[in-house]
C-alpha cells in the first residue's frame, strides 16, 4: 500500500516538473542565423575577470538587475558580454555584466561605464522568445554552437547574451 502511495507521489511531482518546465518555455526551440550586426550594441556594466565561482561575480547580475528594476536606465535590457565562452571557460571568465541601453547620454549609477560593441560584427545569433531567462541560454548557446558547427565557421572570443522584454533573449557568437 506504502509503495502505490509513493508511486503516485512521484507520478505528481514528474508532472508538477513537467508543467513547470512547460510554463517556463522549456519546450520552445532556438533558431539560429549567420548575420551581420547592423548597429552597435551600447552596454552600461563592470567588467570582471576571475573564477565563475568567485564572491564577485554573482553581486554584478545582481546590481545589474537592481539597476533594470529601479528604471534608472529607460529601455534597458540585462545584457553580458563575454570574452571568452562561458560554457567551457570553467576556470577564469573574462566578461562586462550589465544592460543594454539605447544610448549612452543618461549619467549611470556609480560603479557602472559604458561599453560599446560595434556595428559590423560577424555572428551567429540565436533568438527564442517566450523562455524565461534562466532556461533560455541553455537553448541559445547548443543552437549558436550547433549552427556554427554545421556552417563550418570558427568562433572567436566574443558571446554576447541580452534578455530583454517579454522573455525574448537573443545570444551573438562572434565568428571570423
Amino acid at each position: 500500500m506504502m509503495t502505490r502511495y509513493i508511486f503516485l507521489a512521484v507520478i505528481l511531482f514528474s508532472v508538477l516538473a513537467v508543467g513547470a518546465y512547460a510554463w517556463l518555455g522549456g519546450f520552445r526551440p532556438a533558431a539560429a542565423a549567420l548575420e551581420t550586426t547592423a548597429a552597435p550594441v551600447f552596454l552600461a556594466g563592470q567588467a570582471y575577470a576571475g573564477s565563475a565561482q568567485g564572491d564577485g561575480f554573482g553581486p554584478l547580475f545582481r546590481r545589474a538587475k537592481q539597476v533594470l528594476d529601479q528604471g534608472r536606465l529607460p529601455g534597458a535590457a540585462l545584457a553580458n558580454l563575454y570574452y571568452n565562452n562561458p560554457e567551457t571557460a570553467h576556470d577564469t571568465v573574462r566578461a562586462f555584466i550589465g544592460l543594454a541601453v539605447a544610448d549612452t547620454l543618461r549619467p549611470l549609477p556609480a560603479g557602472l561605464r559604458y561599453r560599446l560593441v560595434p556595428a559590423g560584427q560577424r555572428v551567429v545569433a540565436a533568438r527564442v522568445a517566450g523562455v524565461s531567462y534562466l532556461l533560455s541560454p541553455n537553448k541559445l548557446y547548443p543552437a549558436a554552437l550547433d549552427a556554427v558547427k554545421a556552417q563550418k565557421l570558427t568562433p572567436r572570443n566574443f558571446y554576447l547574451e541580452r534578455f530583454g522584454p517579454g522573455e525574448t533573449a537573443e545570444v551573438w557568437v562572434g565568428v571570423k
